[in-house]
């Protein structure tokens, strides 16, 4: 046995261990149940059901088209509204909102807040086919 070998053995020694190779017989051996709980977790990808991945996932999803219904322009069509719902919270949508807001606060801009979106009232996305 080498000098790190006769050391490493001393080591352990002291703290109370008879050799450096773990006893297959030794209880210390076992996962706690907390680590067992953890690595069957891990397994399944997640501690929920299916059921309630997708419940979590629906509630996702209908939070998200509350939160952009919020944002939705004044005199909006219904018909491209619902089409586009997902559009209105995003960043860009929101910025270039703020942006058209702020420039109207210092400068004329045409059309008026109130006609901007007359498009989607007098035209129905259905009557765009297949493009929509």
């Amino acid at each position: 046995m080498g000098v790190l070998g006769r050391r490493s053995l001393r080591l352990a020694r002291r703290a109370g261990l008879r050799s450096l190779t773990p006893n297959p017989d030794s209880d210390s051996r076992q996962a706690s149940p907390a680590k067992k709980a953890r690595v069957e977790q891990n397994e399944q990808g997640s501690p929920l059901s299916a059921e309630q991945l997708v419940r979590i996932q629906r509630n996702k999803a209908a939070a998200l088209l509350r939160l952009a219904a919020r944002n939705v322009p004044a005199g909006f069509g219904e018909s491209w509204k619902q089409q586009l719902c997902g559009e209105f919270g995003k960043p860009y949508f929101v910025k270039l909102m703020g942006f058209v807001a702020e420039e109207r606060n210092h400068h004329k801009v045409y059309p008026p807040p109130e006609q901007v979106f007359t498009w989607t009232q007098m035209c129905d996305i259905r009557d765009f086919g297949k493009h929509f």
